[in-house]
């Protein structure tokens, strides 16, 4: 049998929660000083993905979360354990994918037009989520494209 690492999580790559973006004390290139912006983890929002996700959170419940995936994608769920329709302890997740030229452009704009173009896709994210259950008895993730 294998051990467990500190954070309670298996010690086998890939094992670790999707949500834990890890600690300062794990990267040392996020300290004080450094010259290079940090790395990415798993979970943390570069610059165009967090535009987007304050420009949609208000379309979640307040207590969501979001993170972004390996591949670029925003992942958004929320607890739900209160709530007495609930079967499982999160709501099914809703999974944002982007377009690259979308996300071309919002690499090249300034952050009031990064915001405006997230607001344009807005209703994009309105018709994505028209029927989404986040109780469902067998919950899928909610795949919405944008751009």
């Amino acid at each position: 049998m294998q051990g467990k690492s500190a954070n309670g999580a298996p010690d086998r790559p890939g094992k670790t929660s999707f949500w834990t973006t890890g600690s300062s004390a794990d990267a040392p290139d996020t300290q004080p000083g450094a010259t290079q912006p940090p790395t990415l983890r798993v979970g943390t929002l570069d610059n165009v993905r967090s535009v987007f996700w304050e420009a949609y959170r208000h379309l979640f419940p307040p207590h969501s979360i979001s993170a972004q995936s390996r591949t670029g994608n925003l992942v958004i769920s929320w607890s739900v354990a209160d709530e007495p329709d609930a079967r499982y302890p999160y709501a099914a997740p809703v999974v944002l994918r982007f377009e690259e030229a979308l996300l071309d452009a919002m690499a090249k704009a300034d952050p009031g037009q990064r915001l405006r173009i997230a607001q344009n896709h807005e209703a994009t994210l309105r018709e994505g989520l028209r029927g989404y259950d986040p109780f469902s008895r067998f919950p899928h993730a909610r795949i919405v494209t944008i751009g």
